[in-house]
């Protein structure tokens, strides 16, 4: 009897984001997400109703620049009865302010009345700029958030999940303006009346976290949206309700664990590399070779166990499928009467490890 003898790659993986190990972090509440390969690498309770806190002004922020240049200037002006409230730069009304130092001030600082006073550029009243807001977060497919003032403090109708704070967290990194401004250690203004060197919130700048946003508020806990350029990998990571510690430190410890934990379980690995055997037609006179003629790669959990399977075999073509990936190869054309001794939806199991 002639048959085909298919030569499997032994490999691990798994489809699905994963959840970190118990008590690895300081909270229940965290995403990382890989830029270059547009997957969700570790999460757990991405779609749970969360509170922002300051990660607010980065919508605050890409809003104010959908009506201002970077190279503009400005006059401040508050919401009538306004009271400074939580973190302030203690900003002057009625005096001329470039967009890039208001940005600093909102960013880099987390000023809360930068906040307003870009809300105040935009629309010359807080409700409107909300409305322009939500608007902004639903045509980016933030389907489960709502935001009700532009500095993030709580507020019970004020909220979001980590999936749509991801959303956000991949708009935002493709703006020049914010990222250029987030990742400032330092800048100074004279925007309260005197001249102040201000320092960035984010104390994960050289460790690599060029941005984007921290945050800390009651409802909110310490959150902190990451983003990691080392390692040729573009690596978002976000984490919310980390427990307030002392020293205000557990969601930078948390975001390093989790970019950590995510470069090294994740990347790409080749399945099949070209010029491989990877079948071979046989009969009781000949026994014929067959070599791939393109490699197959995946990005993958390299820690967890899992199988390729053999899904088809039609029109002289086999199909392959490994996790979320799928793979053909035609089978060449030859001068033997070939009969197919296995079953085509028959999952061919992976043992051996890498």
């Amino acid at each position: 009897m002639s048959y085909v003898l298919l030569f499997i790659l032994l490999i691990h993986n798994h489809a699905s984001a994963e959840e970190l190990s118990e008590d690895i972090l300081n909270t229940d509440y965290y995403i990382s997400y890989d830029l270059q390969n547009e997957k969700v690498l570790y999460s757990k309770n991405i779609e749970a109703k969360i509170y922002p806190a300051s990660i607010t002004k980065l919508m605050t922020a890409a809003v104010f620049l959908d009506y201002y240049s970077i190279n503009e200037t400005i006059n401040t002006k508050f919401p009538e009865g306004y009271t400074y409230e939580g973190k302030v730069a203690n900003i002057k009304e009625n005096i001329d302010i470039s967009v890039q130092n208001l940005l600093d001030l909102l960013l880099v600082y987390s000023a809360n009345d930068a906040a307003y006073i870009a809300a105040m550029a935009v629309s010359d009243n807080v409700e409107d700029f909300i409305s322009l807001m939500n608007k902004k977060s639903k045509s980016l497919g933030m389907k489960n958030t709502n935001f009700k003032n532009p500095d993030g403090l709580d507020n019970e109708d004020h909220y979001t999940t980590l999936n749509d704070l991801l959303i956000l967290g991949k708009y935002v990194v493709q703006n020049k303006q914010i990222i250029s401004t987030v990742s400032k250690s330092k800048f100074i203004s004279n925007a309260s009346g005197k001249e102040i060197k201000y320092e960035n919130t984010n104390l994960l700048l050289n460790e690599g976290f060029t941005g984007i946003k921290t945050g800390w508020t009651d409802k909110a806990g310490l959150t902190f949206m990451g983003f990691n350029q080392l390692n040729n990998r573009e690596i978002i990571t976000i984490v919310n309700k980390s427990t307030v510690d002392e020293n205000k430190y557990n969601h930078f410890s948390d975001s390093k664990i989790l970019y950590k934990t995510s470069i090294e379980s994740y990347g790409v690995y080749k399945i099949i590399q070209s010029n491989t055997y990877i079948y071979q037609i046989r009969n009781i006179n000949n026994l014929q070779k067959h070599k791939s003629n393109m490699e197959w790669s995946v990005f993958i959990n390299k820690n967890i166990k899992n199988s390729i399977k053999l899904i088809n075999y039609k029109n002289k073509t086999i199909f392959y499928e490994f996790g979320d990936d799928e793979i053909s190869y035609k089978i060449k054309n030859n001068s033997y009467k070939v009969k197919w001794s296995f079953d085509p939806f028959k999952i061919l199991k992976l043992i051996a490890s890498q």
